[in-house]
């Protein structure tokens, strides 16, 4: 049991820096259409932490690729607005595809990059203390769509091709909430 645990850990640390590189090399590209508006493909790793590690390694990815992205990008306040939206439609996420079996992994990331972006732009508007930023929430969120049928593509081929023996063994002798 504790070999099981010591490789869920690597595999965690391995989509932590793959989330953080992501991150940090989408930041070095301007943003797509409307400022805030990005892909969001670090999202891939941290969805597939959460979905075969279990939800604990899940917002671990989450947090250290918001911290050390964050750090490495140069722009620490993205904190402020990447960390509450990020668990919240992590939190989403995970409740569609793992608790409720009601969503399809597409449907579930659509889902959470619509709640990211309203929860960032919100946080903008409640600190620059100007409303008006909210007009721009639905064009945000057409992006956020097209983020989030991406990312969710990606993770649903991830999911389907690859063969996942090492961590379907794991799957198989723990259960996806245990840390």
């Amino acid at each position: 049991m504790k070999n099981i645990k010591l490789k869920k850990i690597a595999l965690c640390g391995l989509l932590c820096a793959f989330a953080t590189i992501a991150f940090t090399l989408e930041s070095l590209f301007p943003p797509l259409i409307l400022p805030g508006a990005r892909m969001g493909v670090s999202n891939v790793f941290i969805l597939l932490a959460g979905i075969y590690l279990g939800s604990v390694y899940g917002y671990a990815t989450l947090v250290v690729k918001i911290l050390l992205g964050s750090i490495f990008s140069g722009n620490i306040s993205s904190i402020m607005y990447s960390l509450p939206a990020g668990v919240l439609s992590l939190t989403l996420e995970l409740a569609l595809i793992l608790w409720l079996n009601k969503a399809s992994i597409v449907a579930s990331s659509v889902a959470g990059a619509v709640l990211n972006v309203t929860v960032q732009n919100l946080v903008f508007c409640l600190v620059t203390d100007s409303m008006e930023y909210l007009s721009y929430l639905p064009y945000l969120s057409l992006t956020g769509i097209i983020g989030g049928l991406a990312v969710g593509f990606i993770v649903l081929f991830t999911v389907r091709k690859l063969k996942f023996n090492f961590i379907n063994s794991i799957s198989k002798k723990e259960k996806y909430f245990e840390h």
